[in-house]
């Protein structure tokens, strides 16, 4: 991606909104103990009566261009913070802003997910422990608007690299019709566990139009399965129906939920999360309370019945 300074506010983005990856089996098993186990706590689950968790937050804003003006950007950063707080509100998740820096590297200019430059950035910015939330807002690749770690990724660099990437024109603000804010919001529900609204089944072709009305989706009861990825604002969509949508045993029928925030529509359009989802992230902060470094966020509390 050419680099735009961040002062730019006028004019479309063309992008592919998320490049977080598909999740691994042993991802997928986590999952469906999940919403086995929230079947058996509740048929129709709500959020917990009692859940405050507030994340301390690092922004990281790393811009290639030496003389912007910066003077804006601490409000669009905090415009940012009010965005994730106005819509995490519902969860009991809440984010609270612990400091803002700034760097110029031009090593990290086009940034692109499990990269060297990706490693080397995080291992020299990243702040707090596995339940701080580090959001760095970089230029990122073709066109790519933001992606993340899911709190169950292993890995040697685990805790180095955990965090979401946004683009820097994703801040609110910035380029429509990705301007106001809803890339964190998107990225930040993976951070916390969520997968797409489409998730496609483990053996589906990435041209399948309806690889997501097979399988298990995102393993939340009350998202309808979806084929792919809604685009734009539609009025309508219905991507999985008659076999295709009962093929997909953990979802409930239904068009698709394309104002789901895990969803790809433009930001006017994503508005909210289901009480599924908001139970699962919920369920799943206990990978990030119990992390150990060289274990990962695998193993759950006692008593929870997950022990991989």
């Amino acid at each position: 991606m050419r680099f735009l300074p961040i002062l730019l506010g006028f004019g479309a983005l063309a992008a592919a909104r998320c490049g977080t990856r598909r999740v691994s089996e042993e991802q997928r098993s986590y999952h469906k103990f999940l919403h086995e186990r929230e079947a058996r706590e509740a048929h129709q689950p709500a959020a917990r009566d009692v859940f405050d968790v507030e994340i301390d937050t690092y922004i990281h804003i790393v811009n290639g261009n030496t003389t912007a003006n910066h003077t804006k950007i601490p409000q669009r950063v905090n415009d940012q913070i009010a965005v994730l707080n106005h819509h995490y509100e519902p969860t009991g998740f809440s984010f609270k802003l612990i400091n803002v820096s700034y760097t110029y590297n031009a090593s990290w200019l086009d940034i692109y997910s499990e990269s060297d430059e990706e490693l080397d950035m995080k291992s020299s910015l990243r702040r707090g422990d596995f339940k701080s939330a580090n959001l760095y807002f970089v230029d990122l690749e073709e066109d790519l608007l933001g992606v993340a770690t899911f709190p169950t990724d292993k890995g040697p660099n685990q805790l180095k690299l955990d965090g979401v990437m946004c683009d820097l024109q994703t801040l609110p603000g910035g380029k429509a019709p990705y301007d106001l804010g809803i890339t964190a919001v998107h990225e930040v529900g993976h951070w916390l566990n969520l997968l797409h609204t489409f998730e496609p089944s483990e053996d589906a072709e990435e041209d399948d139009p309806t690889a997501g009305c097979r399988g298990h989706g995102d393993y939340v009861f009350d998202t309808p399965a979806e084929g792919t990825q809604a685009e734009g604002c539609p009025r309508f969509r219905d991507t999985c129906r008659g076999r295709n949508e009962t093929l997909n045993s953990f979802s409930i029928p239904g068009s698709d939920p394309f104002h789901n925030f895990m969803d790809y529509t433009d930001d006017r359009c994503l508005t909210e999360f289901t009480r599924g989802q908001i139970v699962r992230m919920q369920n799943s902060w206990e990978q990030r309370e119990h992390y150990k470094p060289g274990i990962g966020g695998r193993r759950a509390s006692a008593g929870s019945g997950w022990n991989n």
